[in-house]
C-alpha cells in the first residue's frame, strides 16, 4: 500500500520534533547538536523506506546487449562503461542480475523495434537463432573458448583393412596439450598441442577386426582430469570378390596374386596355358569349377577377370564374344595387361592410345596410385605409357598422373581395364606387403560392379539423445514399421513419429533418441542399419566454436539502420542505502545513551 506525500510528511515531522524535544530534556547536555542530526537522519532514512523515491534512466533505444553462454562479467562491465547511454541488458538461456531473461529472439523483436545493434557476450548463438535477429546489427564481445576440439572430421564406415584417420582443429587454454587417439583398450596416436594455440591435428589407427567400435580423442587438464570426446566408427567386414585369373604361361606373378587373394578370403580360380590347347587349373575358396573355356554359365560366377595380352589373344572369337557380353550386359569387370614392348589398341579389350617415354625397352620405375599414403613402388615396367582419353580415369601412374600405367573406362554396365604394369610380385618379395595389397585392392575395387545397397540403410548414421533427428530410411519392404532398439538389450529406445516419404522405398521419421550408443533401426527380426547416438554433452567445444563462427559472420553483414530517441525509464532507487543509514542513526542514538 502507497502512503500519500502529505501524510508521511506530517507524520515525519512530528516524530522528528518529539525525537528532537526528548533530546533537549534530557539532563546531559553533552553532543545535543548530534543527537538531534542523527535523530532527523533516522526520521529521513525511515521516510524513504515507507515511500521510496524513483529516478530516471536514459537507455539507448537503438542499442542492447546480449548475455549468453560463458558470457565474463567483467566484459559486461567494461561494456557499459563504454557505451552512453547505457543500453538495456538481456540474457538468453543464462540466469544474469540485472538482465532481462529472453526465450525467443522473435519475441524480443516484436517487444522491442527500436533496437537495430545487438552487443552479444559470451560465446554467442546458433545460426537458426541469429536468423531470428533479421537485420539487427550484430556486435560480437566473445569469450575465449575452453581447452577442448574445435572440429574434427573421421570417416564414420570404413572396410577392414583401411586406416581410421582423425583430422581437426584443438585449441588448448591453460597449457601444452598431449592428444591422444584411444582405440582398442590403448593409446594408439598422439600429438602434442601448444598452449593458447588453435592447432591442426591428425592421428590415425586401422583396426584388426569387424565391428562398430568407440574411439576417443582424449586428453588432460591442468587439474589432472581425463576429457574424452567419442568417435563412432561402423568397420565392415572386406567384400570378398571372386576373381579368374588367364594366363599364357605359369608365372610368379600369377602364383603371388592367387596367394595373397587366397588369403583374404577372396574365391580364386586360375587357368594357366601349358601348351596349345592344354591348360594347368586350380580353384581355391570357389566349389570346383572347370575353367578350361568361358562360358556364359562360367562368367556368373565371377566378379573379375585378369589376363594378359597373350592369353587374350589365344582366346576364341566365340570366348571373346562371351567375354564382352559378360562384361556389358552382367557389370563384370575385366583387366588386360600388357607384358611385351609392343603394345597396340585391341577393340573393346584394351581401347588405349600407348605413348612411347624411354629409349629403353625394359625399364624400372616408380608406381603410384589413388589413395596411396606411403612411398611409391618401384617395378618392372614397359617403355611406354596409357594418355587417358575423357571417361577413362588413371588407377595408377608414374611420375605424373598423365603417364598412366592403369586406366578403366566402362562398357555397358562393366568396367574395362587397361595395365602396362608388367609384375608386381617383387614387391612382395621386398616385404612390401602393405604396397603390394593396395595396388590390388584398388585396381579390383575399381574393376567389380558396385556391391549391391544393404537391404535397409539411414542418413544420418549419427544423432544426439534428447534432440529430434530425422531419419530417411530406404530398403523397400522393410522400412515401413521399423523399430529403434540399443545393441545391448535389444530394447526399443525410442518412438519414431511420422513415416512421409516421395517415393515407396523411402521412408522418413522423426525420433527423440533417449539413450546413447549404438542403435540397430530396421524391423524388428528383418535387416537392419547401426544408429550412433552421443550423449547431450559430447562436443561442447566444437559446439561454441560453431557458435562463435556463426556471430562472426553474422557481425560482418551489412544493415540498414534508421535514427531512434533515446528511452526515458523511471526505476525504483535502491533501498539499501536507507536501511544502512536507519540501521547506523539507531545504533549511535543507543550506544550515545549509554556512555
Amino acid at each position: 500500500m502507497t502512503v500519500p506525500l502529505p501524510l508521511l510528511l506530517v507524520f515525519a515531522v512530528l516524530l522528528g520534533a518529539w525525537l528532537t524535544w526528548l533530546a533537549v530534556r534530557r539532563a546531559d547536555r553533552r553532543r545535543l547538536a548530534g543527537r538531534v542530526v542523527v535523530s532527523w537522519v533516522a526520521v529521513a532514512c525511515l521516510a524513504l523506506l515507507v515511500s521510496p523515491p524513483s529516478m530516471t534512466r536514459t537507455y539507448s533505444a537503438t542499442e542492447a546487449i546480449l548475455l549468453t553462454e560463458g558470457y565474463r562479467p567483467d566484459t559486461l562491465t567494461s561494456l557499459l562503461n563504454r557505451l552512453s547511454p547505457k543500453p538495456k541488458v538481456f540474457s538468453y538461456d543464462v540466469k544474469a542480475d540485472r538482465a532481462t531473461l529472453v526465450t525467443d529472439m522473435a519475441q524480443f523483436k516484436a517487444f522491442n523495434p527500436a533496437v537495430q545493434t545487438m552487443h552479444v557476450v559470451g560465446h554467442g548463438l546458433e545460426e537458426e537463432t541469429l536468423a531470428e535477429l533479421g537485420n539487427l546489427q550484430v556486435i560480437p564481445h566473445l569469450s575465449p573458448l575452453p581447452t577442448g576440439v574445435l572440429s574434427a572430421s573421421w570417416p564414420k564406415k570404413i572396410t577392414l583393412g583401411e586406416e581410421v584417420q582423425v583430422q581437426g582443429k584443438f585449441t588448448s587454454k591453460d597449457q601444452a596439450t598431449q592428444l591422444y587417439l584411444h582405440a582398442a583398450g590403448a593409446k594408439r596416436d598422439s600429438v602434442e598441442i601448444k598452449k593458447g594455440a588453435e592447432q591442426t591435428f591428425s592421428l590415425k589407427f586401422k583396426p584388426k577386426t569387424a565391428g562398430q567400435f568407440v574411439y576417443h580423442l582424449q586428453w588432460r587438464d591442468t587439474e589432472d582430469s581425463v576429457h574424452k570426446e567419442q568417435l563412432p566408427v561402423l568397420v565392415e567386414a572386406p567384400r570378398l570378390l571372386n576373381v579368374l585369373l588367364l594366363s599364357s604361361s605359369p608365372s610368379f606373378e600369377v602364383k603371388f596374386l592367387k596367394n595373397a587373394l587366397a588369403q583374404k578370403g577372396h574365391g580364386v580360380a586360375v587357368r594357366s596355358q601349358v601348351s596349345k590347347g592344354i591348360y594347368q587349373t586350380e580353384t581355391v575358396n570357389l566349389p570346383t569349377v572347370q575353367v578350361s573355356r568361358l562360358t556364359p554359365t562360367l562368367l556368373q560366377k565371377f566378379d573379375v577377370v585378369l589376363l594378359d595380352a597373350e592369353a587374350l589373344q589365344s582366346l576364341s572369337g566365340q570366348e571373346k564374344q562371351t567375354l564382352q557380353q559378360a562384361v556389358s550386359q552382367q557389370g563384370l569387370g575385366i583387366l588386360t595387361t600388357f607384358t611385351g614392348s609392343r603394345p597396340k589398341s585391341i577393340p573393346f579389350f584394351a581401347e588405349a592410345v600407348f605413348a612411347r617415354i624411354s629409349e629403353k625397352e625394359a625399364i624400372n620405375g616408380p608406381v603410384k596410385w589413388i589413395g596411396q599414403t606411403t612411398s611409391a613402388a618401384v617395378l618392372p615396367l614397359t617403355s611406354f605409357a596409357l594418355q587417358p582419353k575423357e571417361g577413362q580415369p588413371s588407377l595408377a601412374w608414374g611420375n605424373t598422373p598423365k603417364q598412366a600405367l592403369v586406366t578403366t573406362y566402362r562398357k555397358g554396365l562393366g568396367q574395362v581395364g587397361v595395365s602396362l604394369v608388367q609384375e608386381t610380385f617383387p614387391l612382395a618379395l621386398e616385404g612390401k606387403e602393405k604396397l603390394y595389397q593396395g595396388f590390388w585392392a584398388k585396381v579390383l575395387t575399381a574393376l567389380a560392379s558396385p556391391a549391391e545397397e544393404p537391404a535397409v540403410s539411414i542418413e544420418p548414421i549419427f544423432a544426439t539423445v534428447h534432440q529430434a533427428v530425422a531419419l530417411t530410411g530406404s530398403g523397400g519392404s522393410q522400412v515401413p514399421t521399423p523399430k529403434i532398439a540399443s545393441y545391448k538389450d535389444k530394447t526399443p529406445a525410442a518412438a519414431l513419429v511420422g513415416g512421409s516419404s516421395l517415393l515407396s522405398s523411402h521412408q522418413t521419421f522423426t525420433t527423440w533418441p533417449q539413450a546413447q550408443g549404438w542403435h540397430s533401426f530396421g524391423s524388428i527380426g528383418g535387416p537392419s542399419a547401426s544408429l550412433y547416438i552421443f550423449p547431450a554433452t559430447a562436443w561442447q567445444t566444437r559446439q561454441l566454436h560453431q557458435k562463435q563462427q556463426a556471430i562472426r559472420k553474422a557481425s560482418g553483414a551489412e544493415r540498414l539502420h534508421n535514427t531512434v530517441s533515446d528511452i526515458f525509464q523511471e526505476e525504483a532507487f535502491p533501498l539499501w542505502p536507507f536501511g544502512l543509514g536507519l540501521l547506523l542513526a539507531l545504533g549511535f542514538l543507543w550506544l550515545e545513551e549509554k556512555v
